[in-house]
């Protein structure tokens, strides 16, 4: 169980991107119960019996942009000056109205999240071609505002 308290190592990917990675746990069900009883609870209130369960995946990811645009002059049901304002690239789309006292916005994001499990690296390395490989999640996100914060995949093994 040594993959519990593994940290989000982060890889450059061959078009300069960065991805996370980490190690992928494998548990028995008991021991999800037990030790994961957040996601156990998550699978079941799905209608997903434990039992039938075979991975369970969970990652976080933060957002953090700083835009800059042009407030503009407006006028809103043929009386009320109001400022508004709007942005929009590939990933964001923003839009905002400003009066006297209130302020509205409107935020609307798309991100794509591609995960991967794989044979990584060897358990005992010095071991050499006797040692097998663990399995490892790796994790990219299509934004360039977005990290990765948290990510983990759990296996369940049947008994």
């Amino acid at each position: 169980m040594e993959t519990l308290n593994a940290s989000v190592k982060y890889i450059q990917t061959q078009n300069g991107k960065l991805a996370a990675q980490t190690d992928v746990l494998l548990v028995r069900t008991g021991e999800l119960k037990e030790l994961f009883p957040v996601q156990a609870k998550t699978v079941t209130d799905m209608g997903i019996k434990l039992n039938k369960a075979t991975q369970i995946s969970s990652t976080v990811i933060e957002t953090q942009k700083n835009i800059i645009t042009v407030l503009r002059d407006s006028i809103v049901h043929d009386t009320v000056r109001v400022k508004v304002f709007s942005y929009k690239d590939q990933w964001y789309q923003i839009s905002g109205i400003g009066n006297e006292k209130t302020q509205q916005l409107s935020i609307f994001t798309t991100d794509t999240i591609t995960q991967v499990v794989f044979k990584g690296d060897r358990i005992k390395p010095w071991l050499w071609i006797f040692s097998p490989r663990k399995l490892q999640q790796r994790i990219s996100v299509s934004n360039p505002y977005a990290t990765i914060k948290y990510s983990s995949l759990i296996q369940i093994q049947k008994p």
